[in-house]
Formats: C-alpha cells, sequence, structure tokens
C-alpha cells in the first residue's frame, strides 16, 4: 500500500518518544521508506562464499540480486575447501561476510538478504506463508537429498551405487516432485509468486528449486518434470525474466 507521506525529521521525533519495539515495528510498517531513520542499518560490505554451483548459496544470491543490494560474490573451488573448511563457524558454507563479521547457515543468510532486499513481509501472518513455502521447498528437496548423497558416495562399488540412485531418482521423479508440485501448482494459482503479487525469499529459494529439477543435472529426472505443473512453469520463466536476474542468469 502507498506510505502517507511524512517528514523524515519528524518521524525520527515521533520514534524517539515512542515507547517500546512495538512503535518501531508499527512506524517501519506505515513509513517503509524511512527504514534508515529507524536505526535499521545496512552493512557497508557484503560478502557471500560458495562453492561455483548454485547449491544451498544460490537462493541467497537471487534475494540479494532482487533487492540491487550490491554485494562479492565470492566463489571458491572445490580444491580449496579442505584448507578453508576448518576456517569456517561451522565447517559449512555458504559464508556470509557482513562488515568483517562472518556468519554461517543458508537459511540464516536468506532471510537477512530478505529482510535488506523487501523480501521478507512485516506482518507476521504474511511471514507464516511465506514460511510455509520455504518449509515445502525444504521438504522436496529433503526427498531428493539422499540419491544425491549416495551418488557422491566413494565407498559404494559403482554398479551397486549406480543401481540404487536409479532407483531413488525413479520415485523422485515419478512420486515425490509430482506430489509436492501439486502444492506449489495450487499456491500459484491466480497468483504472480507464491505468497501474493510480489516476490518474497520462498520465490527465490523456490526459483533455485525449479531450475534444479530441469537443469538435467539430476541422472533420471527428465528435464520436462514440470510440464504438467503450468502454473509453476509460467513463474520460473516469470522470475528468470525480471531485470535483476535476467543478466545474472545470461552470464551462466
Amino acid at each position: 500500500r502507498a506510505s502517507p507521506s511524512f517528514p523524515v525529521p519528524m518521524l525520527g521525533r515521533l520514534l524517539s518518544a515512542a515507547a517500546g519495539a512495538g512503535a518501531t515495528v508499527a512506524l517501519a510498517d506505515m513509513y517503509p521508506d524511512a527504514l534508515p531513520t529507524l536505526g535499521l542499518t545496512k552493512p557497508k560490505d557484503i560478502k557471500l562464499t560458495y562453492f561455483d554451483i548454485p547449491g544451498a548459496g544460490e537462493k541467497i544470491r537471487l534475494a540479494l540480486l532482487l533487492g540491487k543490494i550490491p554485494f562479492k560474490d565470492e566463489r571458491v573451488g572445490f580444491q580449496e575447501w579442505g584448507e578453508l573448511k576448518p576456517k569456517t563457524p561451522y565447517g559449512q558454507l555458504p559464508l556470509m561476510e557482513l562488515d568483517g563479521e562472518v556468519f554461517g547457515q543458508s537459511g540464516a543468510m536468506l532471510q537477512y538478504a530478505g529482510k535488506l532486499a523487501g523480501l521478507v513481509p512485516k506482518d507476521p501472518k504474511q511471514c507464516m506463508y511465506v514460511d510455509v513455502a520455504i518449509g515445502l521447498d525444504e521438504d522436496l528437496r529433503g526427498k531428493i537429498r539422499p540419491s544425491v548423497y549416495l551418488s557422491m558416495d566413494a565407498s559404494v562399488p559403482a554398479k551397486t551405487k549406480a543401481k540404487k540412485v536409479a532407483e531413488m531418482r525413479k520415485v523422485v521423479a515419478e512420486k515425490d516432485i509430482p506430489y509436492y508440485m501439486n502444492f506449489f501448482e495450487k499456491m500459484l494459482e491466480g497468483r504472480q509468486f507464491l505468497t501474493g503479487s510480489k516476490p518474497t525469499v520462498a520465490d527465490a529459494q523456490f526459483l533455485v528449486t525449479t531450475r534444479y529439477l530441469t537443469g538435467g543435472v539430476l541422472d533420471g529426472v527428465p528435464k520436462d518434470c514440470l510440464k504438467q505443473f503450468p502454473n509453476v512453469v509460467a513463474f520460473k520463466a516469470r522470475m528468470e525474466e525480471m531485470p535483476e536476474l535476467k543478466e545474472y542468469f545470461a552470464k551462466k
């Protein structure tokens, strides 16, 4: 909705006189353009460190790009990971460095990037819708993940591994993807994005999943696995055509 016209200096004085965090939240909701005056600061420097693959880092990249938030996109090679791992907070990538302070956990980074980019609703109920969509996406990825881990397990004989992965991917392609995509198809009924008319962090994450499933990188999962879900296909195309993302994808 449109924010009422209000002099920023006067807003600052009102906030100073207001008591408690509740007043801050209310004023932030009424005057979103005045965020800096409400003491919500943006870092001077953001560096995102991850492998040169989409993986767990891509949703964060997309959220920052959608919000036109400048950041350093540091890509590391797998050969560098052994040396880097002990230096990370939790032995994981991605990492986000904010003015020299380092953070782990991709979900936390996505939420932070989304708040900077305006991709996280202020209303708690609207946040619930967003978190539900993210949870469903995580559930789907949870069905795919075991076959990915098995495919990378060097301790399993090649023939045994290939057979088992093929069996698992068959279930993913024929059962799991249709099951979860039906939910997303319904979410997108009459909507441009998962929770309404504007993208959120849920859309950034779900776009990564749709590109993953149709990218031909999962053996046994057809590239056209989403063709029976027209709303999802249209969503993917719509997101990829957004100016903030189109140039990024064109370079990949």
